[in-house]
């Protein structure tokens, strides 16, 4: 049975749209045997736990993160990362840490199809930057990348498959 997902409200989920969105998109793909595709959580460690609550209150990451999502679809490796923003005129790369750069180069490398999920909150619009792409700004040192170039080089993302962001379709994959 698939997932009902609802809309986050709270100050402390806030930029969590775009992920709700990607997973729900996920599980449709899992459901209709499309792609095979695993959100990629950061192993942490726990230092104390509140014993009345029972809440983590002291805490640190194992390990740094490596992108959001990888799996497979239609045997093709796929790995990409979700990011949203609130500027309406650019992505700013501080959005992206540089392991998260890295393993997408290495799949990349692989033979894989890597590349970002971006989000423009202010337009309502997602867009697919290949991770080749993405390598000409941050290779350049540059610290943003202008919405300009998402509506004219990028790949828009829409609805498709019963989800509001079929990503694999505006792929073509």
């Amino acid at each position: 049975m698939a997932r009902v997902y609802k809309k986050r409200n709270s100050f402390s989920n806030r930029g969590k749209d775009l992920e709700m969105y990607v997973d729900q998109a996920i599980e449709r793909y899992r459901l209709l045997k499309v792609a095979a595709i695993d959100r990629n959580e950061t192993p942490i460690g726990i230092n104390a736990v509140d014993p009345k609550t029972k809440k983590i209150t002291d805490a640190f990451f194992k390990e740094k993160a490596t992108v959001d999502y990888s799996g497979l679809t239609r045997g093709t490796f796929i790995a990409f990362d979700a990011k949203e923003t609130a500027d309406k005129n650019k992505f700013p790369l501080k959005n992206l840490h540089k392991h998260q750069y890295e393993r997408l180069k290495e799949y990349t490398e692989q033979g894989g199809v890597t590349f970002l999920l971006v989000h423009f909150k202010a337009h309502h619009e997602t867009y697919i930057l290949k991770r080749l792409d993405l390598s000409l700004w941050w290779e350049d040192g540059a610290k943003s990348i202008p919405y300009e170039f998402f509506k004219t080089k990028c790949i828009k993302c829409g609805p498709g498959r019963n989800v509001p962001l079929d990503f694999l379709a505006s792929l073509q994959i």
